[in-house]
């Protein structure tokens, strides 16, 4: 049935991605999209939101304690985003070549 069907996939074929508040309040979200896109990644999923404080610090909790963290923060809650689903085989590594360094 089509539930089951869209809901087999491989592991590691899908990761998420968020178009951050800068370039999507930017304009570039489909910009991004079309260049994930022309990378050979599916969109699965899309939805644009604002972060509360309490998402974006448990989203980033990895990063508490780090000198950018509070900043992260509320960067991250200071206007909308758009978090991604993404898919293509390797889709981690494959996002991480996509995007290139970053720096938090």
């Amino acid at each position: 049935n089509r539930a089951s069907r869209a809901n087999a996939y491989m592991p590691g074929t899908r990761t998420l991605a968020i178009i951050k508040p800068d370039a999507f309040n930017a304009g570039k979200a489909g910009h991004i999209l079309a260049l994930l896109e022309g990378r050979g990644f599916a969109l699965r999923a899309a939805r644009v939101l604002r972060l509360t404080p309490a998402q974006a610090g448990e989203f980033y909790a990895v990063h508490k304690g780090r000198p950018f963290y509070d900043e992260l923060v509320a960067f991250m809650t200071s206007a909308p985003c758009m978090p991604i689903l993404l898919e293509k085989e390797g889709a981690v590594a494959a996002l991480r070549e996509a995007i290139g360094a970053t720096d938090p």
